[in-house]
Order: structure tokens, then sequence, then C-alpha cells
């Protein structure tokens, strides 16, 4: 059990962030070589850059709980990559989207920083793109996943593991729009996590709350949400 623990870790990671690479009707779009409609003149945008985002992590608490900053990206070309690159899925298309998850700031050129709180339970994902059609994007995919990926089996490693999603309406105040996500990853036959997944829109910037133990508080996500949202507004 052990030996896939990391890859358990990463998919649960993937579910966090809810996010994978540009729109696919967008990109269809574009293959197709058909017209765009013009684009309309929007307000110009602040990117925050990776110290920034680190900033609104280290400096923001939430009921007293400080948050420390996490390089998702460390984890490139660890045996959690790989046992995610050689996994079996079911339904297959999941993996796809699974593996453009990998690669979403990359794509949109964006920027990527997350982070956990002092006591483990709570986990925050912040990501700046160049503007707000970019974000809008992302958001939609946390819908997609969720939509083509509601009951998945993975096979890595002689393991058999389950995750299954379901979206539900949730409300940020102070967000531009805001999507929620829950999720179960099962391995073994236990639970290994039970997650609701909160992302909002603000702007060009997309703020992710979930929590990765029980918190015995069903408020505890959106008030992560929150507190995130007003302080990514108060660094723009």
């Amino acid at each position: 059990m052990k030996r896939v623990l990391p890859a358990i870790a990463l998919i649960a990671g993937l579910a966090l962030t809810g996010c994978s690479g540009a729109d696919s009707q967008d990109s269809q779009a574009k293959e197709a070589g058909g017209a765009q409609p013009a684009a309309e003149e929007t307000p110009e945008v602040q990117q925050l850059d990776e110290n920034q985002l680190k900033k609104i992590i280290e400096s923001t608490d939430v009921d007293g709980q400080s948050f420390k900053s996490v390089d998702i990206g460390a984890a490139s070309g660890s045996e959690a990559i790989k046992a995610l690159e050689s996994a079996e899925y079911e339904p297959a298309e999941c993996k796809d989207l699974a593996m453009s998850a990998l690669n979403a700031t990359e794509a949109s050129n964006g920027t990527t920083l997350a982070g956990t709180s002092a006591d483990n339970t709570m986990s925050v994902a912040l990501m700046s793109l160049a503007d707000e059609d970019a974000a809008g994007s992302q958001l939609r995919n946390s819908t997609k996943v969720a939509e083509k990926c509601s009951d998945v089996t993975i096979k890595s490693q002689g393991i058999e593991m389950t995750m299954s999603y379901e979206s539900f309406d949730a409300t940020v105040e102070g967000a531009d729009e805001t999507v929620g996500v829950h999720a179960k990853i099962g391995a073994g036959g236990q639970t290994v996590l039970d997650t609701d997944t909160v992302t909002s829109r603000v702007g060009n910037n997309i703020v992710t709350a979930a929590n990765i133990a029980d918190t015995g508080d069903e408020e505890a996500v959106p008030k992560t949400a929150k507190t995130f949202v007003d302080a990514v507004k108060n660094a723009n």
C-alpha cells in the first residue's frame, strides 16, 4: 500500500486544483479554423507572480490557522508522476484530463502555487492567469471533470483505486463565479480522501479551497475560499 501512496497523493492534488488544459471547445474551434467573434475590450488585469502568490498564502490566516506554501511543480518527475503516467484509467479519457492538469499552468501561461494549513486539514491553490477568459476556462474545467469522470477506476502498481466526483452549488461572497465539487478517492477497499472543493474566479485569478482531512465543520471549505478570495482581491 505504501508504494502507491505517492500516486494517490498526486491524484488527490489534481482533484483539489480542479484544473486541466485549455478549454476543449475553444481548442476545437481554433483547429476547425472557424470564425471567432470579435474580442471585446476588457480592463487591463494584473497577473500575480509566484512571490505574490506565496505572500498571499503565507500571510493569510483562517480561524487562527496559518498556511504554508507548497511547490506543486516539484512533483514533476517523481514516483507519483511516473505512477500516474503508467496507470490504466477507466474511462480512458479521464487519464488525458489528469495529465493535462499537470501542465495547466504552463499551457495557459499562468502561475500556480498551493498551500496547506498548519494543522494539515485544509488545502488552498491559487492560479493567476493572463486574462479573465483564461480564468473562466479553468473554472469550467472543474465541472468538466465532475461530469466526464464522475466514476473512475485507476489501476496502478497492482493496486486498484477509485475516484468519484459530484458537483454541487457553491457561493463565495466577493467572487465573480464559483463551483463546488465533492470528490471521494478510495484504494484497497478504504477511503483515502473524502473532500469538498470550492473553486472561485476573481477576475483573472482562480482560488481553490478543499479539506484534506475531516474538519467536522461544513463551512470550513467555503470559509477558507472566501478568506483567500478577499486576500487575492486585496493583492490586486
